[in-house]
């Protein structure tokens, strides 16, 4: 009973560690992530948008993940002339990944990261992820773990200051 109890545990934090940590390096700004077939960088992104940006690392797989990107799309139909929303699977196939986005009824930005190197400069440690960043397009925050509807558009509001 007791290994059950370890293994569910252990499950549930990797899906769940719920802490804002210090920013990172902003090296995360030129590394690439894959939307429709064509390679993006995030300060390619902000040069185009010129906006702050929220991005949120997900996966099929991860049930907290699915539940939390309804919240991004409500904030993003409301934020969307003042920031850039971008999802980014980092685990499923494009195909898998799009299919399940189209049933969520998600309409801002979705990217993949093929070969990990956009998670790993984030050193992702669980999933989901939310990564926020400020009006000069420079990693501000790292969310690790769900979060709440509340909390996302307090961390919009401190973005747009206001």
């Amino acid at each position: 009973m007791k290994k059950v109890l370890l293994i569910l545990l252990m499950i549930t934090t990797a899906c769940s560690v719920k802490e804002t940590i210090e920013p990172l390096d902003n090296n995360v700004l030129n590394q690439p992530f894959e939307t429709n077939n064509e390679f993006e960088t995030l300060k390619g992104v902000y040069e185009k948008n010129n906006q702050p940006m929220v991005v949120n690392l997900w996966a099929t797989w991860c049930t907290p993940c699915l539940e939390e990107m309804p919240h991004f799309e409500t904030a993003h139909r409301e934020h969307s002339e003042k920031i850039t929303f971008i999802g980014i699977n980092i685990s499923d196939s494009p195909t898998r990944a799009k299919k399940r986005a189209e049933e969520l009824q998600i309409s801002y930005l979705l990217g993949n990261d093929p070969d990990g190197s956009f998670t790993k400069s984030l050193k992702v440690i669980g999933l989901p992820v939310t990564a926020f960043f400020n009006t000069e397009g420079k990693l501000s925050t790292i969310h690790q773990g769900p979060i709440s509807k509340e909390n996302l558009q307090k961390s919009i509001m401190e973005l747009l200051d206001v």
